[in-house]
């Protein structure tokens, strides 16, 4: 798979679950605060610490939020565009239209009310 517009619907899918986007959230935020902290610090070990820590917290979100696997062997650079892509559509208040689109909804069980009332 060599194009992001292929690429892109098969990541959606596989962050259609709230707690796994949420993971990628955080991660991308770290990621980018060690880098910015890197270049305030002229310390470069920073960045890769933040890189490393964000791809595991990636990885981790898939096993515990939803119990897949990572799309990283996959394609790690455009896993990585997307991740960009998906916060700032998140930030934006596009993602459930891009969800919808491309994944098939918008919503699922991981979005649901945690308690249910009767009907």
């Amino acid at each position: 798979m060599t194009r992001f517009d292929e690429f892109w619907p098969l990541y959606l899918r596989a962050h259609r679950h709230r707690g796994t986007r949420i993971g990628h959230y955080c991660a991308t935020v770290m990621a980018l605060a060690a880098v910015a902290a890197s270049i305030a610090l002229d310390a470069i070990w920073l960045t890769l610490l933040g890189i490393a820590l964000g791809y595991g917290i990636a990885l981790a979100s898939h096993r515990l939020g939803d119990g897949s696997r990572s799309l990283v062997l996959v394609n790690p650079v455009w896993g990585a565009v997307a991740d960009f892509k998906m916060c700032w559509l998140a930030l934006t208040g596009d993602l459930e239209a891009e969800l919808a689109r491309h994944a098939g909804t918008a919503r699922d069980e991981g979005d649901a009310p945690m308690i249910r009332t009767p009907r």
